[in-house]
């Protein structure tokens, strides 16, 4: 059983995903480690442990992340920080039972552990949910520079099969790897866990101080009050913050009284203080999931979310009824809109602030989740939980406009052939994407 089992989760943290994870574990009494080769730069925290070694690493690394070192000292500095991260990882894969990893990272580089952790017996559970880890770069806004300068052909070129390789190895090595349906299942030739039966982890209270009841924050609900709405980018070109800034804009020349709060690249915790005194949130405008991270933090305080994206609408499809995330989704045109509607609609906006903080708080509080991948971890796996990417054909990305990823895959398709796609093994997508883009597929 799972409780028998010495879990390691890391080596690195998304959003405090794996934080909020291991405090399920933690309150469940479950053995694990939380282990990252490097703090996260905002600050989520949670770790277990800090073995000797990484702590040398860390300090080896200094010397080769900066670009303004010599090219000597840089290759002086990445070699023992390689070697002594290696010599830990070593010891870890005899050390622990079961292992999850997040991002398409493992132990090792290029993930040379997976092969050997499936040799031993191991149980290895891949979470490649998050995002671009394995999506195709061609549909990825956030490949993007932050002033919105899109990445060169070749770059797309070698990430496409960068990401495609770590699909393949992490599905033939990994006894389970957990996918969403629109950023995943591209590059994925056999089923997944879907996500979305899962959960985003998160409790905030073994951190802040907070209400648990709806906090409509402002005792003042006169139609004078001027309404605070948050937008905390991580990227501000792949969410589309200038779009949702011209948006507020407008709204605020035709008369509406809005407090816009922009937060960008702050710590977590200032991110959650910014959230428990606004009325609602933006979140992006270009989205591939109706809850991602900053919604589900927002939500937990009774904040609602506006998320725009292209595909959200089809997604409901592919999600258990009981188990979608309640937001307000619009189509990228339609973001103005949809903010106008919670600004005017106050019984609109504290509705789906509740209904998004009962969902958050019973389905995807941190022990609601941890309970689910010990059922991975023990193999009893619900049918339902399982999502074959062949029923999956999405085309619209993450991150920009359809006529910015059309351009990307003709400049692509152009350059290196239909090949660059690496879509082989789905011929029907391949086709799909091809048409998508306005290439005559001569196949």
């Amino acid at each position: 059983m799972a409780k028998q089992k010495k879990i390691l989760v890391g080596p690195c943290e998304v959003a405090g995903y794996y934080r909020n994870l291991c405090e399920g574990f933690r309150q469940l009494g479950i053995p694990y480690d939380f282990i990252t080769y490097e703090p996260h730069p905002f600050g989520y925290g949670g770790e277990t442990r800090q073995p000797a070694l990484l702590r040398m690493a860390r300090w080896f690394s200094r010397f080769h992340e900066k670009p303004d070192r010599s090219w000597v000292t840089r290759v002086f500095g990445a070699w023992p920080a390689e070697i002594l991260v290696s010599i830990w990882a070593l010891g870890a894969i005899f050390r622990y039972q079961v292992f999850i990893f997040g991002f398409g990272t493992s132990l090792l580089r290029d993930n040379l552990d997976l092969p050997i952790l499936r040799k031993l017996g191991k149980t290895v559970i891949s979470n490649l949910g998050h995002g671009s880890e394995v999506r195709p770069p061609f549909i990825n806004g956030f490949s993007q520079s932050q002033k919105g300068e899109p990445s060169p052909v070749d770059l797309i070129y070698a990430l496409s099969r960068q990401n495609k390789q770590c699909m393949i190895n992490n599905q033939k090595y990994c006894n389970i790897v957990i996918g969403a349906p629109y950023s995943t299942t591209h590059f994925a030739s056999d089923r997944l866990i879907n996500i979305f039966n899962l959960g985003i982890p998160f409790q905030p209270d073994q951190i802040f101080d907070y209400k648990s009841s709806l906090p409509n924050l402002l005792e003042d609900e006169s139609e004078a009050r001027a309404v605070r709405i948050l937008h905390s980018p991580s990227n501000m070109t792949g969410k589309g913050s200038q779009q949702i800034i011209d948006a507020i804009d407008r709204l605020k020349q035709r008369g509406y009284a809005i407090d816009f709060i922009l937060i960008h690249g702050r710590p977590f915790k200032e991110v959650i203080e910014e959230i428990q005194h606004c009325d609602f949130v933006v979140d992006q405008l270009y989205s591939d999931t109706p809850m991602a991270g900053f919604p589900t933090e927002s939500a937990w305080f009774g904040k609602p979310a506006v998320v725009g994206g292209y595909g959200l609408d089809r997604l409901r499809s592919y999600v258990p009824e009981d188990m979608w995330p309640p937001s307000k989704t619009c189509h990228p045109d339609r973001i103005e809109q949809a903010i106008e509607e919670l600004i005017v609609d106050v019984d609109q906006r504290n509705r789906l602030g509740r209904e998004a903080q009962k969902f958050v708080q019973e389905k995807w509080n941190s022990v609601a989740v941890a309970r689910r991948y010990l059922r991975l971890i023990d193999g009893d796996i619900p049918d339902e939980w399982w999502i074959d990417p062949e029923d999956v054909a999405y085309l619209e990305g993450i991150g920009l406009p359809p006529i910015q990823s059309q351009q990307m895959i003709r400049s692509l398709v152009e350059k290196y052939g239909v090949e660059a796609l690496q879509l082989a093994h789905r011929p029907s997508l391949q086709k799909a994407f091809l048409e998508f883009a306005g290439i005559q597929d001569s196949h």
